[in-house]
């Protein structure tokens, strides 16, 4: 049997010598999910949300509890996103979705007017290894209109949340990206096997998506702040001799809410301490390593 091509070796024992911009040891990515509007929802894709506050209702129906919680996320929660990454003077980046940035075009002009990033994050929450190679190309392009309708620009970054095995090379094919997040692998950027699309890892776990239900890893800003604080102290250590990267999850409708925003809070005043960290969103982190780093390929 042919095994699919993973890659198991990485920068190993090697990794590249460069700086970040300034001398900067670590590069910091804030992302923001910006989704709420296009998770599952029965009436729309025959698919009950099961991520959430609570529980998801045991029916195939309509889930008006959980809708609600997500419409937190647009109405209230990225205001106060976005009052805080002011009051830091922090930019960010938005995985946003583009149905998500439909139902609240205002909002989407504050994070752009603000100088945040946005980067694709599909036309809606459905898996992209539902879709067959074909449809998933015409999903993404749409997302691409849609996002450059609403915000005057092409996102040239991509975070499907599950990819499928088609999903790089559509990627790389529309010509618009240069970036992919849909990788967990490493704490450095690289390229998609060697010479492909630049590939900037994410996060699962420096995540405020473990407040969730089913998840509940998280009861606490106090746990958000204190497993931020680890991640950040081991990276920036390790980063006195090879510089690193690190990915901050956050989500409008988890962190926004008034007992977790204190952990972004807390954090971001932990990490203003720091001269020898460079807090950027992934435009200016990709294009970095691409004009500097890695600028022969």
């Amino acid at each position: 049997m042919r095994r699919p091509h993973r890659d198991f070796v990485g920068y190993g024992g090697a990794p590249p010598k460069f700086q970040w911009p300034g001398g900067k040891r670590l590069a910091l990515s804030l992302v923001v999910n910006y989704e709420e509007g296009s998770e599952h929802s029965h009436p729309v894709d025959r698919t009950v949300e099961g991520v959430g506050e609570f529980l998801p209702v045991d029916v195939a129906a309509r889930d008006v509890g959980n809708e609600s919680a997500y419409e937190y996320g647009p109405r209230v929660a990225v205001w106060r996103i976005l009052d805080t990454f002011r009051k830091s003077g922090v930019k960010a980046t938005f995985f946003a979705t583009a149905e998500a940035l439909q139902g609240n075009v205002g909002a989407a002009k504050a994070i752009v007017g603000a100088g945040h990033e946005i980067c694709d994050h599909g036309l809606r929450w459905t898996e992209h290894y539902r879709y067959t190679r074909k449809r998933e190309k015409k999903m993404i392009k749409r997302s691409v209109e849609l996002i450059e309708g609403i915000t005057g620009k092409k996102p040239v970054g991509f975070y499907a949340r599950e990819p499928s095995v088609n999903t790089i090379e559509i990627v790389q094919e529309l010509g618009n990206f240069i970036y992919d997040s849909d990788s967990y692998s490493d704490d450095l950027p690289y390229r998609y096997q060697g010479k492909g699309i630049l590939i900037l890892p994410y996060t699962p776990d420096a995540n405020d998506f473990h407040f969730q239900s089913p998840m509940h890893r998280f009861a606490n800003s106090s746990d958000f702040f204190e497993y931020l604080k680890d991640t950040f102290d081991v990276l920036h250590e390790e980063a006195q001799s090879t510089p690193r990267m690190m990915s901050v999850g956050l989500h409008c409708r988890v962190i926004g809410r008034p007992g977790r925003i204190v952990a972004l809070r807390r954090f971001l005043s932990y990490i203003s301490g720091y001269g020898d960290v460079w807090v950027a969103t992934r435009e200016q982190i990709a294009r970095h390593w691409l004009e500097v780093v890695e600028p022969s390929l």
